[in-house]
């Protein structure tokens, strides 16, 4: 952002004009290190991309199981590295498909999902054994994860097989997007025990991807971003050593998802940064042991959807190029590809096809990942990744331990620091002083726009889907259904595991939404906090 004669980082620092050896600080060496060695500020592995090419992982799912599917399958045949799932707002929220509320939002923004039978079609002619699986959820995790466990079984997957990642990072929802439902303390109950049974059961799967992306999207800078969300994942490893794990059972199944803008040099210094100061929290305040634990790993966003436009949206292609770039030199693990219709639209196999090629074009036909960290030892880089370390440990800082993360966010504060940035972003926009080319700049009004066809709500789909659910109402056993989430009320108002009941209910064909009332039933709903 231009502020008369200045040039200031989203990050909130000054821009030098020039950067050279005056900018060093201390030991270089020692600070930057080598690639997969502590602190792996340039890569968690010694060879970077030249041994693992990061996998794409574009994020898909709408309308039916059916749909989902079909769509699932064609990602996969194009070079898709997994089944990267997006669930509509009513299943987030633990509703079901006949829901009077929720008519409009069936298989809106993500794929329809009621119960084990929606599962069962998900992932008709996908290995689970063979092809890992991102569970993107947060409130309803313990009941995703259930069905996920429950298909795996009836594909004779043995769960020490599965691999992917569930998100079941409620905090993030509570703080940015708001698809929370029970109160912070029965959530973070429900979410220790997601995770309890992850690390127990399924040792090839992450049961945390805490999602620093809402935040970025929300409107977070890059030291908000991940010192904040930094902070969160503490809480979750205070959680699981409460309940006996030790910091290298739980650091090491911890992955992150971050967000990626067009600022790439920042972006690639972000992530320099995260690792470095993830490998010092994990390795000098938790006492870890071993390396594996001490490593960030990360997916993330190239680039975020907020940065699209609808207007000219042509010109989101070369977004996509730019995030994908600052993600590649950052050394993320995995990628997904915002798609040109990002703006208006549920993605058309076609521009998730141009989303995947652009990062295979990146991968294959320029020298990105040629060499290890190609931006070490870059001055502005340097100088730009030891200050957003230190940003990221201040903005830490001030959400754990001092007041909490689970205070911040009973009493707003974290959302009201995150929501004051968010609207000087939108006001530098009005102003002209954050330019948006095709938006607030460079506007072409002389010129004719394409049409844009924007989503419209399908009755047809919304009434397949209720007949569906019907169907599977009729074809079950009412009486198991009973008992099944009588027992499950029975564990959620003990101390034991929700999870061995939930997949019990699952198994029976409960439907989310009857899961959800028991929950609800038990620990209540929240109250977003009112400012002052």
């Amino acid at each position: 952002m231009v502020e008369k004669d200045r040039i200031i980082s989203e990050s909130g620092f000054e821009i030098d004009r020039a950067y050279g050896p005056k900018d060093e600080k201390g030991n270089v060496s020692g600070t930057i290190g080598e690639a997969g060695t502590f602190p792996f500020t340039r890569h968690i592995y010694q060879d970077g991309y030249r041994s693992r090419i990061w996998q794409p992982s574009l994020y898909s799912g709408f309308g039916t199981p059916e749909d989902a599917n079909s769509r699932f399958r064609y990602l996969l045949d194009q070079g898709n590295g997994r089944v990267n799932v997006a669930f509509d707002l009513p299943t987030q929220l633990g509703l079901d498909c006949d829901d009077s509320g929720v008519v409009r939002d069936v298989g809106r923004v993500g794929v329809s999902v009621c119960s084990l039978a929606d599962f069962e079609i998900m992932f008709q002619g996908i290995p689970l054994a063979k092809i890992p699986v991102s569970l993107n959820i947060s409130s309803m995790a313990p009941i995703i994860q259930a069905m996920l466990v429950a298909v795996a079984k009836k594909q004779d997957c043995p769960l020490d097989q599965l691999r992917g990642t569930i998100a079941n990072d409620i905090c993030h929802e509570f703080i940015s997007r708001g698809a929370w439902i029970f109160p912070v303390e029965g959530s973070l109950r429900l979410l220790g025990d997601t995770a309890e049974y992850i690390i127990r059961n399924m040792p090839k799967f992450y049961p945390f991807n805490v999602r620093a992306i809402l935040l970025h999207e929300q409107g977070a800078a890059p030291p908000q971003e991940v010192g904040i969300s930094f902070g969160i994942a503490r809480t979750y490893i205070d959680l699981l050593l409460d309940r006996g794990f030790t910091v290298d059972d739980v650091a090491s199944r911890l992955s992150f998802f971050f967000g990626t803008g067009m600022h790439f040099f920042e972006e690639a210094a972000k992530f320099r940064a995260a690792r470095r100061l993830w490998a010092r929290i994990v390795r000098e305040e938790y006492g870890s042991v071993e390396e594996t634990s001490q490593k960030l790993r990360f997916t993330c966003v190239a680039g975020c959807g907020s940065y699209f436009s609808a207007q000219l949206p042509e010109l989101n292609l070369v977004r996509s190029t730019l995030g994908a770039l600052g993600a590649a030199l950052g050394g993320t693990q995995a990628m997904l590809g915002t798609t040109i219709d990002e703006a208006y639209d549920i993605p058309t196999e076609y521009s998730q096809l141009l989303a995947l090629r652009t990062q295979q074009i990146l991968a294959l036909e320029s020298d990105v990942a040629s060499t290890v960290d190609p931006l070490g030892g870059s001055y502005f880089v340097e100088s730009m990744t030891d200050q957003i370390e230190e940003m990221s440990q201040e903005n830490m800082n001030e959400v754990y331990p001092t007041n909490g993360v689970i205070e911040g966010i009973n009493n707003g504060s974290i959302q009201r620091k995150i929501e004051r940035r968010a609207y000087r972003i939108q006001c530098a926009i009005e102003d002209g002083t954050r330019p948006w080319v095709g938006v607030n700049v460079h506007t072409d009004k002389g010129q004719d726009q394409p049409e844009i066809v924007k989503w419209e709500h399908d009755e047809e789909l919304w009434k397949r889907r209720v007949e569906a659910l019907e169907g599977t109402r009729e074809q079950r056993d009412e009486g198991e259904v009973r008992r099944a989430l009588e027992r499950l009320e029975e564990e959620c108002r003990s101390q034991e595991s929700v999870m061995p009941a939930t997949i019990k209910a699952v198994e029976a064909y409960s439907t989310v939404g009857e899961i959800c009332e028991v929950y609800r039933t038990v620990f209540g709903e929240f109250q977003e906090p009112v400012p002052k």
